[in-house]
């Protein structure tokens, strides 16, 4: 989706999807095993809704997100967000014990979601760790997996364009389990919800094995 898309949306977004996401939300605090005074990053933090709980669990929080109109909305809810690029985080390296990013990898090119994997390991300390949020390609063909790919399906189809078409090549390439194995890094936990279809892996980098992607 585009920058300006979001910008448009921003008012109402989190009436939308919050009825929706809260249970994913608290899922992504307890898997990342937050600490009074945890340093974390999160990419694309959009209006900080996720950003909220991370303060709440004790976490010394930044947030980095392109579109204004959301950055906006999170600086009223007195967080710390940043205007900038994934791809080119203005931030020194091995500064985070914590970095994460939720529903956003599948949204642009392959190759500028390894870009943005790239930075956040360059930020995150040797022994920290990635929470990485995303479509996955469920086990198990169940009525519930089915609901949940076909609900999937529907919402990204209805944003359509770029957007659209990057859903499809991540899914096509295995979606986040695929893309994540793209990398040299430590699966530590999975956990899977709406039927499978959605991903919450924490991983740290295998400090034994250089990054080859």
């Amino acid at each position: 989706m585009a920058v300006s898309e979001y910008d448009s949306m921003a008012s109402y977004y989190d009436r939308i999807l919050e009825p929706i996401l809260w249970k994913m939300r608290r899922k992504i605090i307890k898997v990342s095993n937050v600490t009074e005074g945890m340093k974390v990053l999160e990419v694309a933090c959009g209006t900080g809704t996720q950003a909220i709980r991370f303060k709440k669990a004790g976490a010394q929080y930044t947030g980095i997100d392109l579109s204004l109109a959301m950055l906006n909305i999170a600086g009223k809810r007195n967080l710390e967000c940043l205007h900038a690029d994934g791809t080119k985080l203005p931030l020194e390296d091995n500064s985070f014990d914590l970095s994460t990013i939720t529903l956003a990898l599948h949204e642009v090119d392959p190759e500028i979601s390894k870009k943005i994997v790239l930075e956040m390991l360059r930020v995150t300390r040797g022994e920290g760790s990635l929470v990485i949020v995303d479509y996955t390609i469920p086990k198990k063909n169940t009525i519930y997996s089915g609901l949940g790919y076909k609900s999937v399906h529907y919402v990204e189809k209805l944003v359509g364009g770029s957007h659209f078409r990057n859903y499809k090549k991540f899914m096509n390439a295995g979606g986040l389990v695929a893309f994540l194995e793209t990398f040299r890094l430590e699966i530590i936990e999975t956990s899977l919800i709406f039927g499978g279809n959605i991903g919450i892996i924490k991983v740290q980098r295998n400090l034994s094995s250089p990054l080859d992607v």
